[in-house]
Parts: structure tokens; C-alpha cells; sequence
């Protein structure tokens, strides 16, 4: 009973807990028809794997949209894992950033197919190749803290060596190992055969480092030149380009967009003892996925195609048309 004033108001029991009753069942209803909403969108998505590629740039393949789909982790043979794959933009028709300011390429197209083919569910992440090795003048190279920290699982296209593999674990190679040269700038003179003293620029944390060079023990002065580090091709170039260094140390491939302005040395050295491959930390489970979809793509003649189709689709009188794949 409630009063007001002086008059008195009565409030039966019985109308209150008639009126709780009616808006607990309006509530529930309420809750039941969004739980059917919900559960129709979800049984109208696609049951096949998902892969984003290009940092987001949707595409489109046989398998259906390529954004990844949460609901179809537990399905999938990867057992739900997401993996996070690092690749970069300046090795010319393996990585590039098009027009459109998305990254393209063979690694794009390779990645695509192979993640695909193993069942698996994957993002490509653009970055700086030094979170993925890295190196400092006078010190031997180390992994980068974007593979070490888990940023991502795996980095793509880095090429095998000794000191590497008691760093990081490799997938099988998909394109094979390239010699590395001299190059000096066009129209000066740089005696190859003595670099004592002799300032060399080298990318950083790149296969064909100093410690490459330095156990190039016929090579006089292999012991006695002085290391620069850059960490793009076009600085690299550039530090040639502009006398700071006497000459840069680096594969045909990579500098394939600066050959009409730099010479290059008569003789190949070599740093490497296998092919570009997916590098992962040791404790990682990528390269049994990885290895499973590239043989799949191998026995199918997919590989094949990709490679013999990269010219055509990702050359360019800038990148070069040329992709040097592993014999299938």
C-alpha cells in the first residue's frame, strides 16, 4: 500500500506478479527469434577454406571467397590454425607492390595455391625483411623479431645456408639458388680480383652478407674491406650509384632493375646451399603443412603453371620476366 498525500492507494500483489511474467516471456521471445537469425546466416556460409592474400584485397578462386571465415576453422586440416605468412615488395616478379598498391607475384600466387591445396587457412602479412633475418655490421646475421616474437609463422622465398639452418627451420625450395657478383657503378673501374680496404654494400640480413664474402678465402683482401649495410636493392644502388661504396655484393636477380647502370664482376660466388623455401622458426609446425600442399600442387601440375605463367603475369622490362623454379 502506498499513500499519497491523504488518500491511500491499494496495489494488489497478484497485478504485480502478472506484469513481471508477461515481460520475462516478451524477453525470451525476443531472444529466441536472434538466435534463429544468427544460426541462418551461419548454415548460408561456404564449407570449403578461405585464404586472404594481398593484406585484404579480396579475391576470388573455384574454392569461393578468399576472406577467411572463423566458422569454418574446426573443419578445416589445419585444425582451426590460422598461419600468418610475412612476405616483402622488392624482388621483382616474386614480390612487388601493382598499381593498385597491393603486393603481387609469384610468393603471392605460390602461397595462394599451396595453402589451398593443404586444406589450410592463411593471411599474407607485408613487411620489412630485416623483422624476418637481420644482420649488423661486423656481427653474423640473427632471426628478426617479427619470425622470433611470432608476428608471423613463417617468411617466404628466403634462401638456405649453413649458418641459417642452426637458426631456423625450411620448407622444400620451390626456386633454386641463385650465384652471387660484383657490380660497380658503369664507367668506373673496380679491380675484382683485391678488394683490400675497399668499402662493399651489402643487403642487411640478406644470404650474400660479408661473412659470404669473408670466407671467399682465394679472394685477396677477403679480410680487409669494409661492410656497409642498406636494406632495400635501391639503396643498395644508390650507395653505388653515388660513391659511397666501391661496389655492392648481390645476386643477378636481385639487382635485375639496375643492370643497365652498374658492370658486373667475371666471377660468382656462392652463398647459398639451397633455394628460396619458407623459413619458420624451429618449433613451428608450418613446414609439414606447407610441405603437403606444395606436393600436392607439384603432382597436379600447378606448380608448373604458376611458374611458367609468372612471366606473362607479373614481368615487366623493370621486374625482368624470368622465375628460376626447382626442377618438378
Amino acid at each position: 500500500m502506498a499513500e499519497t498525500g491523504d488518500s491511500k492507494v491499494l496495489v494488489q500483489p497478484a497485478q504485480e506478479t502478472s506484469r513481471v511474467l508477461i515481460v520475462a516471456v516478451g524477453i525470451c521471445a525476443l531472444i529466441a527469434v536472434v538466435s534463429v537469425i544468427i544460426a541462418a546466416v551461419a548454415l548460408s556460409r561456404p564449407s570449403t577454406p578461405n585464404i586472404t592474400v594481398n593484406g585484404g584485397n579480396t579475391q576470388t578462386s573455384s574454392g569461393g571467397g578468399m576472406t577467411y571465415n572463423p566458422a569454418l576453422a574446426a573443419s578445416s586440416t589445419s585444425g582451426g590454425k590460422i598461419w600468418n605468412i610475412a612476405t616483402g615488395h622488392d624482388f621483382t616478379v616474386h614480390e612487388y607492390i601493382n598499381t593498385t598498391g597491393y603486393l603481387a607475384g609469384f610468393h603471392l600466387d605460390l602461397v595462394e595455391a599451396v595453402c589451398q591445396a593443404a586444406g589450410a587457412n592463411c593471411y599474407t602479412i607485408w613487411d620489412s625483411y630485416q623483422n624476418c633475418m637481420d644482420s649488423e655490421i661486423g656481427q653474423h646475421a640473427h632471426v628478426g623479431q617479427g619470425l622470433m616474437d611470432r608476428w608471423y609463422d613463417a617468411c617466404t622465398g628466403w634462401y638456405q645456408s649453413v649458418s641459417r639452418l642452426q637458426m631456423v627451420s625450411y620448407s622444400k625450395p620451390f626456386t633454386k639458388t641463385d650465384e652471387v657478383y660484383f657490380w660497380w657503378k658503369k664507367g668506373t673501374t673496380f679491380n675484382e680480383n683485391d678488394i683490400t680496404n675497399k668499402k662493399i654494400g651489402f643487403g642487411d640480413g640478406w644470404i650474400n652478407d660479408e661473412k659470404c664474402l669473408a670466407r671467399q678465402t682465394s679472394l685477396t683482401g677477403s679480410s680487409s674491406f669494409t661492410a656497409v649495410h642498406a636494406q632495400t636493392t635501391a639503396q643498395l644502388n644508390n650507395l653505388v650509384q653515388t660513391g659511397q661504396v666501391d661496389a655492392i655484393f648481390n645476386m643477378p636477380r636481385t639487382v635485375k632493375q639496375y643492370q643497365n647502370v652498374l658492370t658486373r664482376s667475371s666471377k660468382s660466388y656462392s652463398c647459398a646451399i639451397g633455394g628460396g623455401s619458407m623459413m619458420t622458426r624451429k618449433d613451428s609446425e608450418f613446414n609439414a603443412m606447407w610441405n603437403s600442399g606444395f606436393d600436392k600442387i607439384v603432382a597436379n601440375g600447378k606448380f608448373k603453371a604458376l611458374c611458367q605463367g609468372t612471366g606473362a603475369k607479373h614481368g615487366s622490362d623493370v621486374r625482368g620476366y624470368t622465375l628460376d623454379c626447382v626442377d618438378t
